[in-house]
């Protein structure tokens, strides 16, 4: 199976990475001139986002090694470890931002926003929101849209991008009109968008804290996903399955082999398929994560297998 697919994905992740890097940069050198505590904290939510990029680029890389699920969910587990650590990070950023703001109440100070402040903002939250609107799309498609969408946080996105352009916009029309009083709202944002920050910390905490007290099902309540999986089309072995109870629902992670003549898109079309039908049959089952490894029978067997392998499909039906 060719890697080509897999690799583009993961080039694509690290541009996104990058371009986090520079609007967190520009952010946080314009917030500093202009002392807005509001660009700061929009820029230390955006540094949280692209930590948690960091952490789905090292899932991916998990994805490409051919090994069994016993070694992938180990190696998922230390990556769950490292996005504990960072989400405890993310939430002494927030903290840390949100005691700045609090102290910046008793001396406001002088501030040098201006139009350019606010048009960097703008643009900043455009690129943002282009970038995770491109980033789900890749997700979907690999599917690591599970991980992404705890990079984007629509929703904290969307209220700390209003919150952070309004209230620059209100302290930059105060200093005009010379209202320093409206200067309060940059502060005031900057707080609303750290209580954010450690909201997202702690969800991402939670969640990844509760993946991993899950509860393994046994051999024999996973032997009906394992039947499912072996009748779908393009299934050659089923490797290893897997299933955790989650509250009350059922967490699948698998790992299958197919053709090596199929490509990295067919393969992932196969994973889709197996997904779509468990999920279906099963009410319960709430996801699936799926390891996809090229088929290889091994010598001295290998030549016939290799022969019997050219009479299977290379293209999905």
């Amino acid at each position: 199976m060719k890697d080509e697919g897999l690799h583009k994905i993961e080039a694509t992740l690290w541009v996104g990475l990058f371009l986090l890097i520079i609007v967190v940069c520009l952010n946080g050198a314009f917030g500093y001139q202009a002392a807005s505590h509001a660009m700061l904290a929009f820029s230390a939510q955006t540094a949280s986002g692209a930590c948690l990029l960091a952490v789905v680029i090292m899932r991916m890389r998990t994805m490409k090694v051919s090994v069994s699920a016993s070694v992938v969910r180990e190696l998922n587990r230390k990556v769950s470890l490292g996005t504990i650590l960072l989400a405890v990070t993310i939430m002494v950023i927030g903290a840390e931002m949100g005691l700045t703001s609090i102290k910046s109440f008793f001396h406001l100070g002088e501030a040098e926003r201006s139009l350019n402040t606010v048009i960097v903002l703008l643009l900043s939250i455009l690129t943002r929101k282009l970038l995770y609107h491109n980033l789900e799309k890749f997700g979907k498609r690999f599917g690591t849209q599970a991980f992404i969408s705890n990079i984007r946080s629509p929703r904290f996105n969307i209220y700390s991008s209003f919150v952070a352009l309004l209230a620059l916009m209100i302290a930059v029309a105060g200093e005009h009109v010379g209202v320093l009083a409206l200067g309060y709202a940059d502060p005031i944002a900057a707080l609303i968008i750290a209580c954010f920050i450690i909201i997202k910390g702690y969800n991402l905490v939670r969640k990844t804290l509760t993946a991993l007290a899950d509860t393994t099902l046994n051999a024999e309540d996973i032997a009906d996903f394992l039947e499912v999986v072996q009748r779908i089309h393009g299934v050659i072995t089923v490797d290893d399955l897997s299933a955790r109870e989650h509250g009350h629902y059922v967490v699948i992670e698998m790992t299958i082999s197919v053709n090596p003549r199929l490509s990295v898109w067919e393969g992932q079309e196969v994973s889709k398929k197996i997904k779509q039908q468990l999920m279906k049959q099963y009410q319960h089952v709430s996801d699936v994560f799926i390891h996809v490894n090229p088929y290889d029978a091994g010598y001295p067997y290998k030549q016939h297998a290799d022969t019997e392998l050219t009479e299977l499909p290379s293209v999905l039906h």
